[in-house]
């Protein structure tokens, strides 16, 4: 089983009452060649500066671990605005995983897939050892409210090393402070989008939106 990434991001608005999806052909680059290619933010398209401010916000790379098990690594680096806030006590992101369809009421979610953060495997931090997807129904976009289901994957305390890591400066984010995380799942062939979910409201910056979802190849 392999997994690819294709070339495309998905942001989902909370500013109209129904959401809206756009998709960009030019915000991910492919570095290397081969069976085993690296997916990254491309910082030379505005896709993800999402205040207008000439920096980047929202960093993601991609790319196939190389085991036995086609376990698939997604590193992100995200600013503190699009999770609201800097300490784990305020942070708070959730995933998932849906069809890809074009049209979202033709859009399922999933919760099947195997996902974790070293952190979410390690002693007795989590009970499953999993990183628990958004479940929502058929059809539905991750819109206001905040999705119940599905665990937080912004874990820990100022005094270990959690699921994410907070840092000052990320160069990848030119300069900002935001949460850095590697994701690592594996799941059934099918296409997919993979989800990063927040919360949203706001009509500014970050806060418009309430996911960016990235569209998926597991074969």
């Amino acid at each position: 089983m392999k997994t690819r990434l294709i070339l495309a991001l998905v942001l989902i608005s909370t500013v109209m009452v129904f959401g809206s999806a756009k998709s960009s052909l030019a915000d991910i680059t492919i570095l290397g060649k081969g069976h085993a290619p690296i997916y990254v933010s491309d910082k030379d398209v505005n896709d993800f500066d999402f205040n207008n401010d000439n920096l980047i916000d929202y960093y993601v790379r991609a790319h196939y671990t190389g085991n036995s098990n086609q376990v698939y690594k997604v590193d992100y680096k995200i600013i503190d605005e699009c999770v609201d806030g800097s300490t784990y006590d305020s942070a708070t992101l959730k995933l998932g995983f849906s069809t890809n369809h074009i049209f979202y009421f033709d859009r399922t979610w999933f919760t099947d897939l195997d996902v974790w953060t070293p952190w979410f495997k390690a002693g007795s931090n989590d009970a499953n050892k999993r990183l628990d997807l958004v479940s929502l129904p058929h059809g539905t976009l991750p819109l206001n409210p905040f999705p119940a289901s599905g665990d937080d994957a912004i874990q820990g305390n100022d005094k270990k090393k959690g699921s994410f890591v907070h840092t000052s400066s990320i160069k990848e984010l030119d300069g900002q402070a935001g949460w850095e995380g590697s994701v690592f799942f594996r799941g059934n062939p099918g296409e997919y989008l993979m989800w990063t979910i927040h919360p949203a409201g706001g009509l500014d910056g970050c806060d418009r939106f309430a996911a960016i979802g990235i569209p998926i190849i597991i074969n």
